[in-house]
């Protein structure tokens, strides 16, 4: 009775984690969910040992408790996996540099599994991040050609994909996916080392300023005194 008891505080305990997770919009939310995702894979394993202990043993208390966890297992897992979908009267042409919720993106990952969501997710993070380098005077010709590519292109190979993808057969659709992937993960590696390209040459004109005048500092004698 008593591990039952733990098990079911264990179960409700999980549950208010995840509604602070859900209501907590900010970066220790991720966190939270992380933590969940882990405790919910412990949760099922649990839920699977305890409903089969309970039918080797003929106790149907033991297997409704643990067909209970399990149920509760799914649910959590279920809900880690919702994704923020957009408001009915949001616009469907929102551009990828004005909104970190594009549906165009959501709508790609639906058609993904947890591990692949997560490299889409790291593209377009590198993808956006390079982007908000597009008033850097260290912009060359081939970055900006990258960065017209990021804004205008991938948007356009999202759509195409998905449009392909509507009527596809599984096969079909299977190969559409991968190579989408595929090419995002490129030019997620491609934006992030721009980026990196582009803020480093921006760092260095910063430690020129710095060192002028240091030099200049130097040559007066020092910065002159208050009075």
């Amino acid at each position: 009775m008593l591990r039952t008891l733990l098990l079911l505080f264990a179960c409700l305990s999980l549950g208010l984690l995840f509604a602070l997770a859900e209501s907590v919009r900010r970066p220790l939310a991720r966190l939270i969910r992380g933590l969940l995702l882990g405790l919910v894979c412990v949760l099922g394993l649990v839920g699977l040992a305890v409903g089969t202990l309970g039918l080797e043993n003929e106790s149907w208390v033991g297997a409704v408790v643990g067909g209970a966890i399990l149920l509760v297992a799914g649910r959590l897992g279920w809900a880690l996996r919702r994704r923020h979908r957009p408001a009915a009267g949001e616009p469907d042409h929102v551009p990828l540099t004005r909104s970190a919720r594009d549906p165009r993106w959501q709508r790609f990952e639906a058609q993904l599994d947890w591990l692949a969501r997560k490299e889409v997710q790291r593209s377009r993070t590198a993808i956006e991040h390079f982007l908000q380098e597009r008033e850097s005077a260290s912009l060359t010709q081939e970055h900006r050609a990258l960065l017209l590519s990021c804004e205008k292109r991938v948007p356009e190979l999202i759509d195409a994909c998905l449009e392909r993808c509507r009527n596809a057969r599984g096969r079909e659709r299977e190969r559409y996916i991968a190579e989408t992937l595929a090419r995002l993960e490129q030019i997620g590696r491609d934006a992030e080392r721009a980026r990196r390209e582009v803020r480093e040459a921006d760092d260095l004109r910063l430690k020129t300023l710095h060192n002028y005048f240091d030099s200049v500092t130097a040559n007066s004698g020092g910065p002159p005194e208050r009075p």
